[in-house]
């Protein structure tokens, strides 16, 4: 048996800002607060809790995502399910509501992860299942030799050799020459206020837009990642998705360069619920390929998550930033930490983005709805989309007063 360290989730601690940054004024939660339990390594086992229901019983994935088994019943001779007979599951939490945190073992961390292709085919069927339902799916062809599984819930891993190393160099020196880098903006209409201190060039301008680099990036995103697949082919590939419309598209990939001493603190990827309403977009995937190694500092940190992922040239780092709800994993804050002086940093960032649910029915900005019938009945909204029509009109509401 393994110990697997799972940690209450303090979202007050994130701000609510109405930006895509977020910035965490006060400390990240510490070790001392786990709460252990035991879970065997051979399985996929993820802790939950929440405000609605808590437990300390782990969860296998396997048995949520597995059709259930069918038994016949000797005395009449009819199947009946197995779930039937077994005692009830803890309610669902989605992502952006969990309260717990799930990791693998540390001995496996300190190794560089849990080698996919190394784990039972329990452990891939389970964690593919769980990527599809709340997330997004993750290909079964891939080569599992070069996918390192780094936290299971938020689901975060790395690829190696997601471009090549000649690539990564010809991409670094395409950037160097091109002229268009300047110091990085901060998404969602937020001020810089010395968040971030590095340097970026968009991938669609300065003689970049077709470089070979950036195609090799998006083709091995479609490759990963199948609910892509062929978008970078599309003519509208990187046009923001409408809302509603169950639309994926690329954000601009961008190239971006830390000296030594420069730095991006603490952030969410995904955009505040509201600014991803407005825009008709949230960002689903980050897609974090680093171009070049460093030996001191640099590393991508998640706070929540004790976890430090240390720059290697080729190497792609992936996580979900929003579900498939939209709605921001607070869990996902993570920092751009200082290279030491002397060292330098590059990187491609890349983002998924999709459309946000259906406006509700009836709302007084739904456009889709305007000139319908009175007698025609609103469609029923589910759990996310009832939250977002609550945040909206409680946000309608502040303002009337």
């Amino acid at each position: 048996m393994t110990t697997v360290a799972t940690t209450p989730f303090d979202a007050s601690r994130v701000s609510s800002s109405s930006s895509v940054t977020r910035v965490v004024r006060s400390s990240s939660l510490s070790s001392s607060s786990f709460r252990r339990t035991t879970t065997n390594n051979n399985n996929f086992e993820v802790l939950r809790s929440g405000r609605r229901r808590r437990t300390n019983k782990p969860i296998s994935l396997s048995s949520r995502f597995s059709k259930p088994k069918t038994t016949v019943n000797a005395a009449e001779g009819s199947p009946t399910s197995s779930t039937s007979q077994q005692q009830p599951q803890p309610a669902f939490i989605p992502a952006h509501e969990r309260q717990t945190l799930s990791k693998i073992p540390p001995e496996q961390l300190a190794s560089g992860g849990m080698r996919l292709s190394a784990q039972n085919e329990d452990f891939k069927v389970s964690f593919r299942r769980f990527l599809a339902y709340e997330f997004m799916s993750m290909d079964e062809t891939y080569d599992e030799t070069k996918i390192s599984v780094l936290n299971l819930d938020p689901p975060i891993f790395t690829v190696e050799e997601f471009i090549s190393e000649q690539e990564c160099d010809n991409l670094v020196l395409a950037a160097k020459t091109s002229g268009g880098l300047k110091v990085s903006a901060i998404g969602g209409g937020a001020a810089n206020e010395n968040i971030r201190t590095s340097k970026t060039v968009a991938l669609n301008s300065h003689g970049l837009e077709n470089h070979a680099s950036k195609k090799a990036i998006l083709a091995s995103a479609e490759k990963l990642l199948p609910d892509i697949r062929g978008l970078s082919t599309k003519k509208n590939a990187f046009k923001a998705p409408a809302g509603g419309k169950s639309e994926w598209a690329f954000e601009l990939p961008q190239v971006a360069h830390y000296s030594g001493g420069e730095y991006f603190k603490k952030h969410e990827d995904a955009f505040p619920i509201g600014i991803a309403t407005e825009k008709g977009y949230q960002r689903r995937a980050t897609v974090l390929v680093y171009l070049n190694d460093v030996p001191n500092g640099g590393v991508t940190r998640f706070e929540y998550l004790d976890l430090d992922v240390q720059p290697k040239k080729g190497k792609c780092l992936v996580f979900f930033p929003a579900s498939v709800a939209a709605m921001p994993d607070p869990r996902t804050l993570h920092t751009a930490t200082e290279a030491e002086n002397g060292c330098e940093k590059w990187v491609s960032q890349l983002w998924v983005s999709h459309s946000t649910p259906p406006a509700s029915a009836g709302s007084s900005d739904n456009s889709a709805s305007a000139g319908q019938p009175a007698d025609v009945a609103p469609k029923k909204l589910n759990r996310a989309q009832r939250r977002i029509q609550e945040r909206e009109e409680a946000k309608a509401a502040r303002k009337k007063k």
